[in-house]
């Protein structure tokens, strides 16, 4: 079967779609690399792209911008499929070749075509599938797969997307649940040797205090809270078990993680002229952005 997703070769005769000599056939590829990038050209549209160079080339998707298309780039649930259909006005599909590099243009109103488009062809029918995903990821060197489905620390957040998985206001990320990053966990830091490593382990270092009560200048960060005659080791009162003085502490540190969005979108019986298919995948829009807190 033909992958619609590789180098689209087009082959047709000129004499039913351009003026040229019978029997020429007129070679168009498609092959744009299916990473697409988003801009707002007005108040009202979207355009997603996609260029190409040798030659200059683009294909562009406008849209409105409205309730549906915050929909489509920013889903609620981990999967949404939406629909538009191509109407020539609001919603519109087009090829384009250029004299030049057209992304200085694309971000304009739709490109002029007495200044630097040569080509336009644009599809008068058709329907737009937006599929639009997400994936939360707390990046604290725990793989997603071994935090689903728990909530260690028992705050109300889960595992995958909490970068302090015990609640000890020491990052899991900074407590080396993966020296190595080779996604084995068994070699964890374990401070105290108790068998629990902490990342897991509210009491780091085994001693009377809990390791958020060891932040000396409550400022959320344990590690320059040093042990009284450590100046040349810089061991953290934290992971000392000498030192078990308990302060008042109130400062508490943000819950971040960062939700990457994928919206993949095909086409489906357009006629571009140049084109005419059941199915065409135009490419995938990703962006990551940084959520705070947990999920409600």
């Amino acid at each position: 079967m033909f992958d619609m997703r590789s180098v689209l070769i087009l082959l047709f005769s000129c004499s039913f779609f351009l003026s040229c000599d019978d029997g020429d056939v007129l070679n168009v590829e498609f092959d744009f690399d299916q990473d697409l990038t988003l801009c707002e050209i007005n108040t009202n549209s979207y355009i997603l792209y996609d260029t190409k160079e040798d030659p200059f080339e683009s294909l562009t998707l406008l849209f409105p911008k409205n309730a549906t298309s915050m929909t489509i780039l920013k889903p609620t649930t981990p999967e949404e499929i939406t629909e538009m259909s191509l109407n020539g006005s609001s919603v519109r599909f087009n090829y384009r070749t250029y004299t030049g590099d057209p992304t200085d243009y694309i971000c304009q109103v739709i490109p002029d075509a007495t200044v630097s488009v040569n080509q336009d062809y644009e599809a008068k029918s058709g329907t737009i599938i937006f599929t639009s995903t997400f994936e939360d990821d707390d990046n604290d060197g725990v793989p997603n797969v071994l935090e689903y489905d728990g909530d260690y620390d028992g705050d109300g957040i889960d595992d995958y997307i909490d970068n302090d998985d015990d609640g000890d206001n020491v990052l899991t990320l900074n407590e080396n649940p993966d020296p190595n990053g080779d996604g084995d966990l068994s070699d964890a830091q374990d401070t105290d040797g108790d068998g629990t490593p902490d990342y897991l382990d509210d009491n780091d270092d085994g001693d009377a205090t809990p390791t958020r009560l060891e932040d000396e200048n409550n400022n959320g960060i344990l590690s320059d809270d040093i042990s009284p005659g450590e100046t040349e080791n810089k061991k953290a009162r934290y992971l000392d078990r000498n030192y078990e003085d308990a302060y008042v502490v109130t400062a508490v540190n943000a819950n971040k993680f960062d939700r990457t969005y994928s919206i993949n979108i095909s086409l489906e019986d357009i006629d571009l002229t140049l084109l005419a298919t059941d199915n065409f995948f135009f490419g995938t829009y990703e962006y990551t952005e940084t959520l705070e807190g947990g999920l409600d």
